[in-house]
């Protein structure tokens, strides 16, 4: 039994970062105020905000073509996006291509584009994560508006061929690539550059939950999905949360300050992890040559994969058998069975997701215990 609780659950939540916490409690103590009001402390607030939306595309190498949107977290910023874009723009055509291995808040939010009477096209991509250009290239035709496809999965860790898709995309100019990236800062380089519109979110760099953005060029137009007072440029109405702002920017200078060399450790334990759970014959990984070190995926032969989740638990070893997010509703992983993958190890995925705090002694007691427990459950 272990005494210290070991979290490999980190691309659902991360731990947030004392100084990230610090950040926030002397702005949410000393600057209460308002952003948007007309005395000098809001006016304060909202010069230091947008000192902030600068440093973000500074430290993201973004040209001053961009913007930053500041929303509640990816899945509002997916929404914005995708919703914004499409309605703003549908004059212009109404086909709009997506991926059938996207997180939720991009999938649902394309299927309700689909009952307002736009054409959506899902593609799958193959078992290394890259989708077929040819394919891609039938059915990007001349209507197409809007393409969403995301640059790390979430639930299997694989990188996609987003920068080759965005080479066509942008041979189109009514058309932008959106990508969600809520799973590559921090875990992956990749030039956002590349990209019209992207997702980003806090709590998955060791922020906080309830802030994230939406960084966008300037020429692209939306249509804004809350409505209010008009802040954010029209785009996002409602009181801009300081204290959360200076937060999310002192995650994200962590993030990208430290990316190196937690990059370098986590690729460590990612590596011993693959090692011994490849000596387990009750374990098939799931392996991808273009991949994040931070996310493991394998499914179980001949167990459950919800009953040993539950039973690492009940050990105080936190993993995931799918992604947080449809956990509660989805048996399966809809994305294992879209790269190929069976039913059965569909329905018995494992996913580990490392943090900055990860450290090898949580690997090894780990792989200790999930043996341990693969001897305890016979058959269920």
């Amino acid at each position: 039994m272990v005494n210290k609780m070991i979290y490999f659950d980190n691309a659902a939540s991360t731990k947030p970062s004392k100084e990230v916490l610090d950040a926030y409690l002397s702005a949410a103590l000393n600057d209460f105020e308002n952003p948007n009001s007309l005395h000098k402390y809001g006016v304060k607030n909202l010069t230091d905000i947008n000192r902030i939306r600068q440093n973000i595309l500074k430290l993201f190498g973004f040209s001053s073509d961009y913007e930053v949107i500041f929303t509640s977290g990816a899945t509002e910023s997916n929404n914005l996006a995708i919703l914004g874009y499409a309605r703003k723009n549908s004059s212009r055509g109404k086909k709009i291509i997506t991926s059938s291995v996207e997180h939720e808040s991009v999938l649902n939010v394309f299927k309700e584009l689909e009952k307002e009477g736009f054409n959506v096209t899902y593609l799958s991509p193959n078992n290394e994560g890259k989708f077929d250009l040819e394919k891609f290239k039938k059915e990007f035709t001349k209507d197409t508006i809007l393409v969403s496809i995301m640059t790390v999965n979430n639930e299997a860790g694989f990188k996609t061929n987003i920068e080759e898709i965005a080479k066509i995309v942008h041979e189109n100019p009514k058309c932008v690539l959106h990508s969600d990236c809520a799973q590559t800062l921090g875990k992956y380089k990749v030039n956002f550059n590349t990209f019209d519109l992207v997702t980003i979110s806090g709590h998955k760099i060791n922020g906080l939950k309830g802030i994230g953005a939406l960084i966008k060029k300037k020429k692209v137009n939306l249509e804004p999905i809350v409505y209010g007072g008009g802040q954010e440029n029209g785009l996002r109405s409602g009181t801009l949360d300081y204290p959360s702002i200076v937060a999310f920017n002192v995650a994200i200078e962590n993030a990208m300050k430290n990316f190196a060399i937690n990059y370098s450790n986590i690729t460590k334990l990612h590596d011993y992890l693959i090692d011994e759970l490849s000596k387990i014959e009750e374990v098939t990984l799931h392996l991808f040559k273009d991949y994040t070190p931070y996310i493991i995926n394998f499914s179980l032969r001949t167990k459950k994969g919800s009953v040993i989740v539950e039973a690492l638990s009940n050990k105080e070893v936190f993993v995931s058998s799918v992604s947080a997010c449809n956990s509660k509703n989805e048996p399966l992983s809809y994305v294992l069975l879209n790269l190929g993958k069976s039913i059965e190890e569909a329905k018995n995925s494992i996913r580990l997701s490392l943090g900055k705090d990860s450290t090898i002694e949580e690997c090894q007691d780990f792989i200790r215990i999930f043996k341990e427990i693969l001897l305890e459950v016979r058959g269920r």
